[in-house]
């Protein structure tokens, strides 16, 4: 495995051969299976980036609206529906947490970053146990400065959605349409343009992100000639981005999905057991020297035992996936470098602290 994955760099530098695509993904698929190291790398960085939130959000129970009012008070909407000042203030200040946060994960997710391009270069030093220097302060930087800068048109998208996607949960909250379906799902349905543009938004800052940074370690240039070149990139691929973009994601969506999936199911196992109020009565023994005994403790363990390993798969796939996806773009990325330059990419690989340009060079 790790062979094959030393094959999604070209090294043949001195030919202008390259690898087609159905090549790269195989590799790609193959190095996302051929190491533990990497793969909790990428789920370190995946969980930090907001993962966690995804794949908890099947235990998550969304209060009623008799919660909220009983938390809140008369302090968050007033007796016309509209928010209150002291809302806009717990959402200015959970702004600037969640603000501080993200700075905080671009830095860490920069760091996984490098480690999982230099493992896809030079797989043989991937293992955690392989002594490898860190990458300069500023490549770090100007990484993380790449993704802030790709968040801001998926924050203008959130302004402008927010406002729809707040009304659609207000009406259901107020008057319900259909109480059988879970109320995120009826917000989902009375928002689905907003929905939508936003989900794509999202892809195109993600897939420019992901690229520009990956130009960043390889190419050691600065933060707009980096997102400028992403650009360029995927104007000048597009069927290849494109096919790269679907399958890789496709992936990383089909595991998050089937580990919400089981997740949610052993939860409810979890649930319905807790709240079960008839005992699960057994007899054990024979005539006289029988006992009745209540199971219902036993059946929680057993649903517990099963949530924690429904996460643990989940997780595990996750992870998986998201090194499978970070391997296919950077496969991807290489293959748009002039040939020339691939030996020099190969060798520094953001590892060697050198960066001949400041950030916003």
């Amino acid at each position: 495995m790790a062979e094959a994955a030393g094959q999604l760099a070209p090294t043949q530098t001195a030919s202008p051969a390259r690898r087609g695509w159905l090549v790269r993904t195989r590799n790609a698929f193959a190095f996302g299976l051929s190491d533990m190291d990497t793969t909790v790398a990428a789920l370190a960085g995946f969980l930090v980036r907001g993962g966690i939130l995804l794949l908890a959000l099947p235990g998550v129970v969304l209060p009623s609206v008799i919660d909220l009012a009983g938390a809140t008070g008369v302090d968050a909407f007033g007796i016309d529906g509209h928010p209150t000042p002291w809302l806009f203030e717990i959402v200015v200040a959970g702004s600037a947490i969640a603000g501080l946060y993200l700075i905080l994960s671009f830095l860490f997710s920069s760091l996984v970053d490098v480690w999982l391009v230099g493992a896809v270069l030079h797989p043989r030093r991937a293992a955690a146990s392989e002594r490898r220097s860190l990458p300069a302060q500023g490549l770090l930087v100007d990484m993380a400065a790449i993704r802030a800068v790709c968040v801001v048109p998926m924050a203008a998208v959130v302004v402008w959605a927010g406002s729809q996607i707040y009304t659609a949960a207000y009406n259901e909250l107020t008057t319900p349409s259909d109480l059988a379906t879970p109320l995120a799902v009826r917000v989902v349905e009375n928002a689905s343009g907003a929905v939508a543009v936003l989900v794509l938004v999202w892809l195109a800052s993600e897939v420019v992100a992901a690229i520009a940074v990956r130009r960043v370690i390889l190419l050691d240039m600065g933060v707009w000639r980096a997102i400028g070149g992403a650009l360029v990139q995927i104007v000048r691929r597009p069927i290849s981005t494109a096919a790269t973009v679907a399958v890789s994601f496709g992936a990383s969506v089909v595991a998050i999905g089937l580990a919400m999936a089981a997740a949610a199911v052993t939860f409810e196992w979890c649930r319905i057991a807790a709240r079960n109020p008839q005992a699960a009565t057994v007899t054990l023994g024979i005539g006289p020297f029988s006992t009745a005994r209540d199971f219902r403790p036993v059946v929680f363990v057993l649903a517990a035992a099963a949530l924690c390993l429904a996460w643990i798969a989940g997780l595990a796939l996750t992870g998986m996936a998201s090194v499978w996806r970070s391997a296919a773009l950077t496969g991807e990325t290489l293959d748009a470098i002039p040939a020339a330059h691939l030996d020099a990419a190969a060798a520094r690989c953001g590892l060697l602290g050198m960066s001949s340009e400041r950030s916003g060079d």
